[in-house]
């Protein structure tokens, strides 16, 4: 075998290659990751490799035992769910550095079809017939996971890593008119909320792994660590993939802002919405406006459309958008601003969400997103289980499980201006996928069914990061992939984190679980 593959810290499966030197830290990628990529670089793959999430090592080796755990504590978190897919990916070696991944494809709105992708350098180079496919690239490692359907990895458009290892306050009611009431910014009379940042890198993993087993590949929002999945925010860190201006709350204390204005009003905004320091003023934009009911909630609408059509030339985003007027919302499909939809959290801290049918009538893009453990959804799959819910009992099914699948992949990709990066499988674009169990003819509706146990592989650039030990041959795996957490396995070499498989457990074994739904926020009626 050869060395193969060029995405820095990341190398493409099942070919042999070094992992990255021990003692660096994740923010070290430009330098391990260098030195990774370049031992990695074979003939004409040089130079195509996709965005990166280095440490994840998705090579082949020697077969190992995988670890076990022991301990009541870790044993009691990791009990993932039984009865999983009876779906297996085969997998051959290849020589190459190319990968050729087979399944039930879904390329689009039609449902899914027999195919296979040819990977290289991180990227999909073409999709096609797995026997074409096969005889175009001989030397290719193949992954065939049969019949089991295989989409596009989800991108959680909304989410705050450094906010969302915890459990939510056992006093949340759905009382609250605005987010400044919860967050004990509006009187005493108003009960805040209890929540902890997450600054550790031990947690901060933990955290992005719920995500990651739950088959989300692309995570928008503040907080990051480099290795597992690609995140996207502003801030000036390697461990952020993608920039994204996510200037969480643009207006600041806003009822003081607005200080005087009733609705409805027709004046102009008092104030323009902050961006972040720095920022090229051409990157995405994705607040977080009209979180509440009140007056104040439709007045940020109103301001920040305003602002939107006087300040073209960017994709612009906006998060929750309960407090919509039925004006505000005539406008966003005109000012291409997408919707991120979060209804678990909505409802949990509200009673209320934002009408997304009428928003997609007006020619609104919808994406959708977890937004915090305190509040949302433990992972993506959940939120699509919430939308489904609310769907039915609000809208009488006026939403699809294709719908919702649009929006938890290309609508995301959108709301995050990397559509030409991720969120669909098509040549040239990252090769970022979740391969999830196949139940019936119809994989949206299995897919806004799934649980992490239905989620059988996920994949970063090519590479394999987690998987169910129960659809691989252990034989078949590298030596990365023997780190174990229940009933699925992950593929990371530790060397570049100051904590190992065993610190990883033992520290988050009271955290958010990465299988369980215990304590989640409810979806209220609609659970």
């Amino acid at each position: 075998m050869v060395l193969g593959g060029v995405v820095p810290g990341v190398v493409s499966l099942f070919v042999l290659a070094a992992p990255l030197s021990g003692g660096g830290r994740p923010d070290d990628r430009a330098v391990a990751g260098a030195a990774a990529g370049a031992a990695a670089v074979s003939g004409a793959a040089a130079g195509r490799g996709a965005e990166s999430a280095a440490g994840v090592v998705a090579v082949a080796g020697a077969a190992v035992e995988p670890r076990r755990v022991t301990g009541n504590a870790v044993r009691r978190e990791q009990a993932s769910p039984t009865g999983g897919p009876a779906h297996r990916c085969e997998v051959s070696r290849g020589r190459s550095g190319e990968t050729i991944i087979a399944g039930r494809l879904l390329l689009g709105a039609a449902g899914a079809e027999r195919g296979a992708m040819l990977v290289a350098g991180g990227r999909i180079a073409a999709v096609g017939e797995p026997a074409a496919l096969r005889g175009s690239a001989p030397e290719a490692a193949v992954i065939d996971c049969g019949s089991a359907y295989v989409s596009p990895g989800l991108v959680n458009a909304h989410e705050h890593p450094n906010v969302s290892g915890g459990f939510p306050d056992p006093g949340m009611r759905p009382v609250y008119t605005h987010r400044e009431q919860w967050q004990g910014l509006a009187g005493d009379e108003h009960y805040p909320l209890e929540y902890t940042r997450t600054e550790a890198p031990v947690q901060q993993f933990w955290i992005e792994l719920r995500h990651l087993l739950a088959g989300t590949t692309t995570l928008g929002g503040s907080g990051a660590v480099a290795g597992l999945l690609k995140n996207a925010s502003w801030r000036d860190d390697p461990a952020y993939v993608y920039r994204a201006d996510m200037q969480t709350f643009p207006y600041g204390t806003a009822s003081e802002a607005f200080s005087g204005l009733t609705c409805p009003y027709d004046g102009p905004a008092p104030v323009e919405p902050r961006s972040s320091p720095r920022f090229p003023p051409d990157a995405p934009y994705t607040p977080h406006i009209a979180e509440g009911t009140d007056c104040t909630a439709a007045l940020e609408g109103r301001f920040y459309l305003d602002h939107v059509a006087a300040n073209p030339g960017r994709r612009y985003t906006l998060i929750h958008g309960v407090g919509l007027d039925p004006a505000s919302i005539e406008r966003l499909g005109d000012l291409d601003v997408t919707l991120v939809w979060s209804p678990r959290s909505n409802l949990a801290l509200y009673g209320e969400t934002v009408d997304v049918p009428d928003a997609r009538r007006a020619g609104a893009r919808v994406a959708i997103g977890s937004d915090w453990s305190y509040s949302g959804s433990y992972n993506l799959l959940e939120e699509l289980r919430c939308a489904e819910g609310v769907d039915g009992a609000l809208w009488d099914d006026r939403l699809s499980a294709r719908d919702l699948w649009e929006m938890a992949t290309r609508h995301g990709a959108y709301a995050l201006g990397i559509e030409d990066r991720t969120g669909r499988l098509a040549p040239g674009l990252a090769a970022d996928l979740v391969v999830f169990r196949n139940r019936s003819d119809d994989p949206y509706a299995d897919l806004a069914a799934s649980t992490p146990a239905d989620v059988i592989a996920t994949f970063v650039d090519g590479g394999l990061v987690s998987g169910r030990t129960d659809a691989f041959e252990p034989a078949s795996l590298p030596e990365a992939c023997a780190n174990r957490i229940g009933d699925h396995f992950l593929c990371v070499d530790y060397a570049g984190y100051p904590f190992d498989h065993e610190e990883l457990l033992r520290a988050n074994a009271s955290a958010v679980p990465l299988f369980s739904t215990d304590r989640q926020a409810s979806c209220g009626i609609f659970e």
